[in-house]
């Protein structure tokens, strides 16, 4: 009989939502210059530089390469996030100074494979979320060094099955989300190597019901979803609230 060849239905990504705030019912809409009132990111690295912070988040201000020289001596930033990045390899060189940065998104500025590369030189990095990139897999053998990487989750075009031998090499890896990432079960065959891996999650990639049939064979335990949905085979589906 030859192999099932249905695809899974394509769900755009959920969105990131940096901040989240609850709302009473009572309470009045905030004011429409909420926004505005985001502290800038000069500001949030002095809270960093005076122990006030350990982290800056940033959602509106475009951060670019002048911005990120201002990191330089912030012992204790922990987490840095920022959704309209225009950086480039040299400001992410300011990046990797940071020796006790554990978690690092950036969304945009087109982040190839030099990007990536000053990236893999920050060390202490135990989440890294990319989710709108295009590295190569020739890329993501910068990312060796990370031995301490627990959560990747990226969007590139330029990955294809051959970079997903190099993920398999990411012995600290455990959870990993790949977005728009046209992998097929050839790829899927390279995760099946990570026994370490807890989570997996693909959205719009080239897979087929045979290759997720044998994908959660060699991982039964693993927490699957393709394109937003769990997987029927998935262990933690009725208990895991998405």
């Amino acid at each position: 009989m030859p192999s099932r060849r249905r695809r899974f239905p394509s769900v755009a990504p959920w969105p990131i939502l940096l901040v989240l705030v609850l709302v009473g019912c009572d309470s009045p809409p905030p004011p429409a210059d909420a926004d505005a009132r985001e502290p800038t990111f000069r500001d949030l690295v002095q809270q960093v530089r005076i122990g006030e912070a350990t982290e800056i988040v940033v959602a509106q201000e475009v951060i670019g390469d002048e911005e990120l020289a201002l990191l330089t001596e912030l012992p204790n930033l922990n987490h840095l996030a920022i959704e309209r990045f225009s950086g480039t390899a040299v400001g992410l060189d300011y990046v990797a100074r940071l020796k006790f940065l554990e978690r690092l998104q950036l969304r945009g500025g087109e982040i190839g494979d030099d990007a990536l590369a000053a990236i893999a030189n920050c060390e202490s990095l135990k989440n890294l979320n990319l989710p709108d990139a295009n590295f190569s897999d020739a890329g993501l053998t910068a990312l060796a060094p990370l031995s301490r990487l627990e959560l990747l989750r990226f969007h590139t075009p330029n990955v294809t099955d051959e970079g997903m031998t190099q993920l398999a090499e990411l012995r600290s890896l455990r959870f990993l989300h790949l977005i728009g990432v046209p992998i097929t079960d050839d790829g899927l065959e390279h995760i099946e190597s990570m026994k370490q891996l807890e989570s997996f999650y693909v959205d719009d990639a080239n897979v087929t019901d045979d290759g997720i049939e044998r994908l959660l064979i060699a991982l039964p335990e693993l927490h699957l979803h393709i394109n937003q949905h769990h997987s029927d085979r998935d262990p933690s589906k009725g208990t895991h609230p998405h």
